[in-house]
C-alpha cells in the first residue's frame, strides 16, 4: 500500500513570496514601505495560523500563535501609522495578546480550566496597565475599583448550597 504525503504547499509559496520580495528589494526593484510591510507580513502568518485551524479543527494548537500574530501585527501598524501609538502606550497589550490566546483555545479547541484561568490573571494584568496608560482612564479606573470594592463589601454574602445553587444568608 503506498502512502500519499501532504506537501506544505501554503507554506512553500509563503517563504518564495518572502524571498522575492528581499530579492527585489536588494536589486532596487521593489522598494517597499518597511515600517508598513513588517505589520501586515505578520497579520497574515496570523491569518494563516487561524485558517490552517479552522480547516481543520483538530489543531488547536494554531490558535494561540495565530491571536498573538495577529494582535501583534495591528500593535506594529498602528505604531507605524500613528504618531498617537506609541510602544509604551501599546506595550500592555503585548500581555493581552496571549491572554486573549489562550482564552480562543479554551472556547474553541480545549476546555482545560488552567487556559481560562491563566487567560483571565494576563487579561486582568494587562488592562490594569492598559488603563493606567491612557491619560483619562488612569483617573477613573481607581474609583471604578473601589467602587467595585465598596460593592462586594456592602452585597449580601452568597452561600452555596450543595446542588450548586444560590440561597441568600
Amino acid at each position: 500500500m503506498s502512502e500519499v504525503k501532504s506537501r506544505p504547499i501554503l507554506q512553500g509559496l509563503a517563504l518564495i513570496l518572502i524571498g522575492l520580495i528581499f530579492i527585489l528589494g536588494n536589486f532596487g526593484v521593489f522598494h517597499p514601505d518597511w515600517e508598513m510591510v513588517f505589520p501586515w507580513m505578520i497579520m497574515i502568518m496570523g491569518v494563516l495560523f487561524w485558517l490552517g485551524f479552522l480547516m481543520d479543527r483538530s489543531r488547536g494548537f494554531l490558535i494561540m500563535p495565530g491571536t498573538i500574530l495577529v494582535i501583534y501585527g495591528i500593535v506594529f501598524f498602528l505604531i507605524a501609522k500613528y504618531t498617537w501609538a506609541t510602544i509604551e502606550s501599546m506595550g500592555p497589550i503585548f500581555i493581552l495578546a496571549p491572554a486573549l490566546g489562550l482564552y480562543f483555545t479554551y472556547l474553541l479547541s480545549r476546555k482545560n480550566r488552567s487556559l481560562l484561568i491563566t487567560a483571565a490573571v494576563l487579561g486582568v494584568i494587562s488592562r490594569m496597565f492598559l488603563l493606567k496608560s491612557v491619560p483619562v482612564l488612569k483617573y477613573i479606573w481607581p474609583f471604578i475599583t473601589a467602587g467595585l470594592g465598596v460593592y462586594i463589601i456592602l452585597n449580601p454574602e452568597k452561600k452555596i448550597d450543595v446542588t450548586g445553587g444560590h440561597t441568600d444568608a
